[in-house]
Parts: structure tokens; sequence; C-alpha cells
């Protein structure tokens, strides 16, 4: 599913209505109906509560009479408030305010009313629907708008954002001085960068994408070079197991890692890409290693490699290394391993002999940041996994940097090296060679954990071993990783969690990866897992 900016969402509405002749009319009541689906589904269809429908001046309070009219058609206690009367409104928002009003509602006015004391009497089965703030916000909202904002914040009534949280910018996802903290946003045809870029993300609440009849050809532009990753995405690229299939036909991964102190981190690794399906994984770690990490693991095959005599592999076993790769359909390197020269010194004599997908994480990461521009002279077929951190170190900056543009320096980067890089975080892009990136949906601090980067590693490699081109094992492995600890919050919650937790919950995302189409095509939830706020608070249910 592609990801636009406010900017291009507004060409796109054009062109709809332009070359295909689709009526803005049409879009905003379609746009309506799906934001009334929603309020009914929070409802449960239980008309006690009060419905507050607060509509601004633009094409976003049009589509507020919209739900206003369907919802009080429906029986629910509806109460609107507009930014002034019928004359201040114009064109498609213009049309169904007059509507409403011919209706026989009653639409209350900012200026008149007294809307900060209405707010704060709502009450916690209340629902509120903001629909002030578009798309096209390009300034800081101030005055009686930022005050309704700020009230319609501390309501303790659950909120419903229309398209976007009212001042968030869709282009940045920058809080343009104050926004709405929504607990549901329905978004229309395409899921804005605003609502997936921080701190935009965390305004956003659980995000709904809405078909409202945009032609298929607009919405799925080659330009357009962002994209949400998807359920039926990754469901349509997941290899298959065959009946007749055994241990040697779903790959096999060689996975170089662990030193002193740090066996753990090789241990997950490995344990990560059986657990993703690769029918045989190889752990290989300096030979003085080799008992303790065969006492670690059952099912992961441990072999020595030469080591310095203190726990750390060196170049000079690189043969013998390239030898066991031969084998294998992906290689993993860094889980475990030092940040130094020898470690650089054992990843270049690799990195010309591997053809096969390269995973680096961790260790090998650090390693390349003791000489950056390697990675501008090497064809190996390298998947970079840094978290910002280890970014920062690569390009030589900050980790504040580095966040402050993710998606730009994760495409730009990829570009410059002509390597995959899975830029980690919340919200982790996968950026390719060609300028593509990928944002992934699924995840949360669960996975802000010691060990849960070395699982996403095992991942990717099981799958490039399974068949997966690399670009496609990156997007699997970064989904999948975060649907497991999606399903592991929902069972336990967020907290008390380490990796091996996270590790638990492979095969249930795995094999509910199998049934990832959403329920309701019209109202698509960006988690295939939907953990939403209760009506009027703050505990989570699924």
């Amino acid at each position: 599913m592609k990801i636009v900016s406010g900017t291009k969402m507004g060409e796109i509405d054009r062109l709809a209505m332009t070359q295909f002749g689709i009526p803005g009319l049409i879009l905003m009541e379609n746009a309506g109906l799906r934001v009334v689906k929603l309020a009914k589904k929070i409802l449960s269809d239980q008309k006690q509560g009060k419905i507050a429908i607060f509509c601004g001046k633009g094409n976003n309070g049009g589509d507020g009479f919209v739900i206003a009219r369907h919802l009080r058609r429906q029986g629910y206690d509806v109460e609107t408030w507009a930014m002034g009367p019928l004359s201040g409104y114009k064109g498609d928002a213009e049309v169904n305010y007059d509507i409403l009003l011919k209706s026989g509602d009653e639409i209350k006015e900012f200026e008149k009313g007294d809307p900060l004391g209405f707010i704060e009497s709502l009450k916690p089965h209340d629902l509120i629907i903001d629909a002030l703030l578009g798309t096209g916000l390009q300034r800081p909202v101030r005055g009686l708008l930022a005050e309704i904002i700020t009230a319609v914040n501390n309501s303790p009534a659950t909120k419903i954002a229309v398209d976007i949280p009212s001042g968030i910018s869709a282009n940045s996802g920058e809080v343009m001085g104050v926004a709405v903290k929504a607990h549901y946003t329905v978004t229309f045809a395409l899921p804005k960068r605003g609502l997936l870029l921080f701190p935009g993300a965390e305004h956003t609440g659980v995000l709904y994408v809405a078909d409202i009849g945009i032609p298929q050809v607009l919405i799925s532009r080659e330009d357009i070079k962002e994209n949400l990753i998807t359920g039926s995405f990754v469901q349509s690229l997941l290899p298959t197991r065959s009946r007749d299939g055994h241990k040697g036909s779903h790959g096999r991964v060689l996975i170089l890692a662990g030193s002193p102190g740090m066996t753990g981190a090789a241990a997950l690794a490995g344990e990560a890409a059986l657990r993703g399906g690769a029918g045989l994984v190889y752990l290989g770690t300096a030979e003085e290693l080799r008992p303790l990490l065969e006492a670690k693991l059952k099912e992961v095959i441990v072999m020595g490699f030469p080591g310095d005599g203190a726990g750390n592999m060196i170049s000079s076993g690189s043969t013998k290394i390239f030898e066991q790769a031969q084998g294998c359909q992906a290689l993993a390197f860094g889980p475990g391993l030092k940040a130094e020269q020898k470690t650089l010194d054992l990843l270049k004599s690799l990195a010309g002999q591997i053809s096969v997908p390269f995973v680096v994480d961790a260790g090998g990461l650090g390693a390349l940041s003791l000489e950056p521009e390697f990675l501008n002279n090497t064809e190996a077929p390298f998947i970079l996994t840094p978290h910002p951190g280890e970014m920062a170190r690569l390009i030589g900056s900050d980790t504040k940097s580095v966040q402050k543009d993710r998606w730009a320096l994760a495409a730009g980067k990829a570009k410059k090296w002509q390597k995959i890089v899975v830029l980690k975080g919340a919200h982790t892009v996968v950026a390719l060679p060609e300028g593509e990136i990928f944002v992934n949906p699924t995840g949360n601090p669960v996975l802000s954990t010691a060990g849960t980067g070395d699982l996403l590693t095992g991942l990717i490699a099981s799958f490039a071993a399974q068949g997966l081109e690399s670009e496609e094992a990156s997007v699997c492995g970064v989904y999948l990783h975060g649907l497991a600890a999606d399903l592991l919050a929902a069972s336990s919650g967020q907290k008390g969690n380490i990796a091996g937790d996270v590790l638990d919950f492979f095969p249930e995302a795995l094999n509910m990866a199998t049934d990832l189409t959403p329920v309701d095509p019209e109202l698509y939830p960006v988690k295939p897992l939907e953990i939403s706020f209760t009506l009027g608070g703050s505990n989570f249910k699924k």
C-alpha cells in the first residue's frame, strides 16, 4: 500500500475528479460513511452516549457533516459544531452543511456557543469525532481552534480523527502547535506520511485506511516510492512448505556470531532462523566458544572456526568459513561479535566471496563503522540492519540526526551504498537501492530490549535461505518480527518481557500470516492484530 504526503493526496483527489469524473460529493459521502462504520463498531450499537462532531471550514468539516447526518438518521444522539454559519463554507462542504440543515438538524457555531464548556461536559461513554483540520494544514494552530483541541485532548471521551488528527502535518508528522491525540484515525484512500512519522504517529491511535472509491490506477502509481507493509502483501510473499519437503529443501543458513560474554546474541539469532522456517541452521563461532554454545542450543548446529584464543573469530578462518557457506543459501554476520578491526578484517575477507544474501548486524555494523567507505567499494549482497545508534556511527553522525528524517536517510544510504538498509526503530524502514522504501506498522515497545535485533537478523536470513529475494526477506522479516511482539503484548502486556518471549510468539505470528486478509476491505486496519482503546478509557482489548 502506497504512502503519500498531504500534497500528493490532494493531487490524487483532483485527478479522480477531473480525469475520471468522480464528483467530490461522492468521495465525501463515501469518506463520511467509512467513519460512521467505525463509530458504530466502537459504540457496539449502544446509543446511550453522546456523539460530538467538530467540523472545520474545509472538506474535513464537510466529511463531519456527512457523518453527523448518517449517525443522526440511525438514531444516535449527535451534537454538531461548526466554525461558522452556512455562508462561511464553500464547495462540497457547503452542500453537506445545507443538507444537514434542511434535514432539521441543529448545527452549533463555535463563535456563538460555548464549545469548551460542552467538551468539558462529555463523559467517558461519549464519542468525539474530530473533523476540524485536514491534510492541507500549513501553519501552526492558534486561537480558539487551539483551545478546542486542548479541551478535546483533556476530555475522557474516545476520539476518532477524520483523515488525520487535527494539528498534525500530513507531510512531516510535525505537531503544528497543538494536535488532537486520537484513539482512532480513519484516513482516506492511502495512509498519509504524517500518520506514520513521529511525533504524528503518537497522535494517530489505531489506524484504519478507508476505500472511498478512488481508482486503483491512481493509488498504486509507480512514481510513489514510499510503501506501507501490509499483512496481505506479506502473505503473498511468504514461502510455502510442500508436503514432501525435508530439512534440506527448506534452506540452510550460516550465522557467524558470538564472543565472550555475548553468546546469548548468537543463540537467539540461531533459534530465530530455525523458528522462521529454515531447514538447517549452522552457527559459526570461535572454536574456543563452541562447547559453550553447544550446551545452549539443541537444534542449531554449532561449528567452531579459527579464533584468536580469546573467543573471537579471525580472518585466517575465512577459507574454512567459505567452504561451509557454499552449501548455504543465506549468511548472517554480527550478533555478539566485537566491533573491532579483526571483525572487520573477517567481514572484508568474506565479502568478495559470498554471492548469497548476507545479513550484517550488531558487531558487524560496528566493525564497518571503522571503515564505512568499504560499503562504497564492495558489491557484496549485504542486508544492513542498523538501529539508529549503529546508523549514526556508520555515517559519522548522531542518533538525533538519524531520527530526524529516518525515511529519507535510509533511502539515501541504500542508494549510495547499493545495499538494502533495514533501519530499525518505531516503524522500521526497509530501503532498497533503487529508491523504494517500505515502512513497517507492526511492533511495540516490547522490542526495546536486548536481543530482539538478533531475532530479526536470524529471521531475515531464514526467509532468504528459503528462497525469498533479499528485499522480500527483509520486508517479511520486519513485519512478522513486529507481529510476534504485538501478539506477546496482547497476551501479557508490554512490561516484563524479554527477547526470548518474543521468539516464543514466532510460530503464532507465522501461522497468523496465512490469514492476514482484512475482514472489511472498505476499512483496512493497518495492524492485523487490532489492539484498540475501549470506549472512554485507556484499557486495551483485542
